[in-house]
């Protein structure tokens, strides 16, 4: 399996890395040498100690090469640009999340580059819905048939920058990065916008239309810096509600997700402790508390991934989870939440 990475930035090493047991061409490219240098020096060798012979490094203007895949792992304003340039080159695509910026234009020349090339499978990189632990909560709720009885869904994706600054010490603070840009596809709400998706995932994929009820958005607003760190947001659909918590200033991090039924409630609490995820369901049925636990390590996130796309490539499951669709549902919904706040 021939694939490419472009961006050399954390999510993009962490995928290079995930891929180093699928396969043996591996190619990351980013705008410039200096950008790759440090990927390789500052992240893939500090972070796993050995680097993998088998990435090859390009500065993306001068590649032009056909790939199995296309992985777009770069800030989100250059997602469509990426997309056009490389469309001749692949028939599968990923584009990390968010899928682009917090524009409409933009939203809608994705929908229509997506309703052109319907031979071609575009993804969207939310990769918490593959995780076995999300993947155990979507079983519960088919195996005891409560989906349809979900009152309302809580999620909270409460961050912080910490990590991301870490990762590329080449960054004196948030304001060198898209993160200080809410504009540009930065800001807790399109970071962090996986807690928006899985709200999404939980109440019904299917369903086309979220209706935004309630939008508070707080900014950080300065002469190097414009984004948004905490917002709440509230969604309706036939009298199911989905409330969703994301900031950018919340340590120790709190990332679950609480699933209220009639006679039912589901917790699910990701890295509970480590990277470790938990669940606990409590059904009136059976009047007591489940407690499902999951091992996993940080690379694992995108170990997932990686694993999904391979069996994908291969025909042996269907793209239905990481639908670029779901993900464009998400941005429409940040779109409007930034608009409403306002």
């Amino acid at each position: 399996m021939k694939i490419k990475i472009i961006g050399s930035g954390s999510a993009g090493n962490h995928i290079s890395y995930a891929f180093r047991n699928f396969s043996k061409s591996i190619t990351m490219t980013d705008k410039d040498l200096k950008s790759l240098r440090n990927s390789k020096k500052e992240i893939y060798l500090k972070r796993y100690k050995v680097w993998n012979k088998n990435i090859i490094q390009k500065i993306e203007d001068n590649d032009n090469d056909n790939y199995d895949l296309i992985i777009v792992s770069s800030p989100p304003k250059t997602h469509l640009k990426l997309i056009n340039k490389n469309i001749k080159n692949s028939n599968l695509f990923l584009i990390e999340k968010p899928i682009c910026e917090p524009d409409i234009k933009t939203i809608k020349k994705f929908e229509k580059i997506i309703n052109t090339h319907k031979s071609k499978v575009f993804l969207c990189g939310y990769n918490h819905r593959l995780f076995p632990s999300t993947q155990k909560v979507l079983k519960i709720l088919k195996k005891n048939k409560l989906q349809q009885n979900i009152k309302k869904i809580e999620v909270n994706f409460k961050e912080n920058t910490s990590g991301f600054l870490k990762a590329h010490k080449w960054f004196k603070s948030l304001a060198d990065s898209y993160l200080s840009k809410t504009k540009v596809g930065g800001g807790s709400l399109c970071e962090h916008s996986h807690a928006i998706n899985l709200g999404q995932l939980f109440l019904n994929d299917k369903i086309d239309q979220l209706k935004l009820i309630k939008s508070k958005v707080k900014y950080i607003k300065n002469a190097e810096e414009n984004y948004d760190y905490d917002s709440k947001i509230e969604l309706e659909n036939k009298g199911k509600f989905i409330q969703i918590n994301q900031n950018f200033t919340t340590l120790p991090v709190e990332k679950n997700v609480k699933i209220f039924g009639d006679s039912f409630f589901i917790e699910l609490i990701y890295n509970y402790e480590k990277s470790n995820d938990q669940i606990k369901f409590f059904s009136k049925k059976f009047n007591k508390i489940k407690t499902f636990n999951f091992k996993k390590k940080r690379s694992d996130d995108f170990f997932y991934e990686a694993e999904f796309l391979f069996k994908l490539y291969n025909g042996k499951i269907n793209n239905e989870i990481l639908c670029a669709k779901s993900g464009i549902k998400t941005m429409k919904i940040v779109v409007k939440a930034l608009k409403k706040s306002n």
